[in-house]
């Protein structure tokens, strides 16, 4: 869609009219049934502006995702597609230099407690939310243009609403068609009083207070247990033979706090889907038959793990390792990527040294610095970097402090757990004294941006083909940009020692400046620098990716499985016979 999209850009703005079609319309299947998936933890909100977790946000997506958004992705065949936006005009270039999008919404949608959705609430919620200073959000910090301006939304009338940049933005249509709407008559007191952050907390589910757009509204949340959704009654898509969707009756997240007690619940039928590791997957691929499911494995994965220091650490000495880039290079080349992929995966993962996935066609690995397992490097990266070894083989900075630090992840992700286990191991033979410490994953997160008590923490973050979706992270000001975050995002930091190198900088400027080209060669150039910058300073330092593995059920029909796209993607069209 992007070499379209730019096409249609650079001639100068072609109107945009599709039939009244939309992702699910040519779908069949049957109503009914519970569809069960498991998840690690619970969510620590449901509100999007709140959301930082995937705990969180996999709940949020149930009601404001799907065909809750202007316009959805096809993971079929990449390309966007009308939802509550039956067509829309643009973008295009207007005569002051801007550019705009004319949305016409469809008529008759209404909201899940049965309040009709029209231009009131698409217009609230980008200019009194989204572009509210005073609330801040990721989605905030992926909409910002080169020179920092928010787009604005005018009401035109009941369906139709303009957009509008006053420079162009070449992700205009992806970010601003997907954006999740809010209930204007139930969210915009909130807003007037300041409390949108309170707005929708997790006792909003059992208090049967949350209204959205999306298939599946959040009914009961039971901590440490469930969350349940049951279908949206006014989802407005309709399959091809006229039927209401969703086919499905209910979807229940069930907690289940370790991977191994998820395999676990997947070989007894106590829920519906699973994402099998390496060492798992040929046991499951062997007993397909015995287990009545589908096992497949399909090409690399979006999103990243890796391990990340804290830049604002409270501990001068730590402080000073974690900034050293010789200290981060000797790190990364004790990083045995080959055994992580061996013990952990079975072999069904590659190497990751780049911010951008090799699935996307931005990815670039010819200006990728790799650093590959070598404890020698290692030593003198180190050595480079002003440390040495006390008389019993222990490292020391060059002020002689002892290196020494916590590594922390989340508890009962295995793979995580194994990845902290082997580089706690490498770093140990360079002579750091390392304590590794999985923990809680809401708790986590919580301290790494709101707290900043932590070391070093070994994390992933969820990907796309689109670099520009990490604005988030690698923009200076991005909230989550968890390595260094700015004192004005974070009250922790003290501005007296918050400090930004130089190619932080470059990379700040590299999100920035992109959005306003419109040549996709251009654009690679851009991102080509993006994954050089990153690679040679590695904040972010890169274990191993995955390959996309799935499983589920027999009993789960309408699965597509496709590069974009894993088991639930059209979540809305999917049905279970029972």
């Amino acid at each position: 869609m992007k070499k379209v999209l730019v096409t249609l850009l650079v001639s100068l703005f072609v109107f945009f009219a599709f039939a009244a079609s939309y992702i699910g319309a040519d779908a069949t299947g049957k109503k009914g049934g519970t569809l069960i998936l498991p998840t690690l933890s619970g969510p620590r909100t449901v509100n999007d502006t709140v959301s930082k977790e995937t705990s969180s946000s996999d709940v949020i997506a149930m009601f404001m995702s799907w065909g809750g958004t202007l316009i959805e992705r096809d993971a079929r065949d990449g390309k966007f597609y009308p939802a509550l936006a039956e067509k829309w005009d643009g973008p295009r270039l207007t005569k002051d230099g801007g550019m705009e999008i004319i949305w016409y919404l469809r008529k008759g949608v209404k909201w899940s407690d049965g309040t009709p959705f029209t231009a009131d609430d698409v217009v609230f919620t980008l200019n009194d939310i989204y572009t509210n200073p005073d609330i801040p959000s990721s989605f905030k910090d992926v909409i910002k243009s080169t020179n920092n301006y928010l787009p604005k939304a005018t009401k035109i009338n009941d369906y139709t609403v303009r957009m509008y940049y006053p420079e162009p933005f070449r992700l205009a249509l992806r970010y601003l068609g997907g954006m999740y709407i809010f209930p204007k008559h139930k969210a915009e007191s909130w807003v007037k009083n300041k409390k949108f952050a309170e707005f929708w907390t997790v006792d909003s589910i059992n208090k049967k207070e949350i209204v959205g757009l999306g298939p599946f509204i959040p009914v009961e949340y039971v901590p440490d247990q469930y969350v349940r959704f049951v279908a949206n009654p006014n989802y407005w898509k309709k399959d091809k033979n006229g039927t209401q969707l969703p086919y499905l009756k209910e979807v229940v997240y069930k907690i289940i706090s370790s991977q191994d007690a998820q395999k676990l619940a997947f070989e007894k039928g106590e829920v519906d889907i699973y994402s099998p590791r390496g060492t798992e997957f040929n046991y499951f691929k062997e007993n397909e038959k015995k287990f009545n499911i589908t096992v497949l494995s399909y090409g690399p994965a979006y999103g990243t793990q890796f391990i990340t220091f804290n830049w604002n650490n409270k501990d001068e000495a730590k402080r000073d390792w974690f900034r050293n880039v010789h200290f981060r290079k000797a790190v990364a080349y004790a990083m045995d990527k080959k055994k992580m992929i061996d013990t952990l995966f079975n072999g069904l993962a590659i190497e990751q040294w780049s911010p951008v996935s090799m699935a996307s066609p931005f990815y670039n690995e010819k200006v990728t610095v790799k650093y590959p397992y070598d404890l020698n490097k290692a030593r003198a990266e180190l050595k480079l970097g002003g440390f040495s070894w006390d008389k019993n083989g222990k490292l020391i900075d060059s002020k002689g402090r002892p290196v020494k630090f916590t590594i922390e992840t989340n508890a009962g992700n295995t793979i995580r757990e194994g990845i902290g286990n082997i580089i706690a191991a490498a770093l140990k033979q360079l002579g750091m004294d390392i304590t590794f410490v999985p923990g809680d994953f809401n708790t986590l997160v919580n301290r790494m941006l709101n707290v900043g008590d932590w070391d070093a923490i070994i994390i992933g973050l969820t990907g796309g083909d689109e670099p520009q979706g990490g604005r988030n992270v690698w923009a200076l000001d991005g909230s989550l940009h968890f390595w260094n975050l700015s004192p004005e995002n974070a009250n922790w930091v003290d501005p007296k020692i918050y400090w930004v190198p130089d190619f932080e900088k470059e990379i700040d400027k590299i999100f920035k400046e992109n959005v306003r080209i419109l040549d996709e060669n251009v654009v690679k150039d851009y991102w080509a620098k993006f994954q050089k910058l990153a690679s040679e300073n590695i904040p972010l330092i890169y274990t191993v990716n995955s390959l996309r593995l799935f499983a589920w059920r027999n009993t789960i029909k309408n699965v597509k499985i496709t590069l974009l796209g894993g088991t639930t993607w059209n979540l809305d069209w999917l049905y279970k016979e029972e």
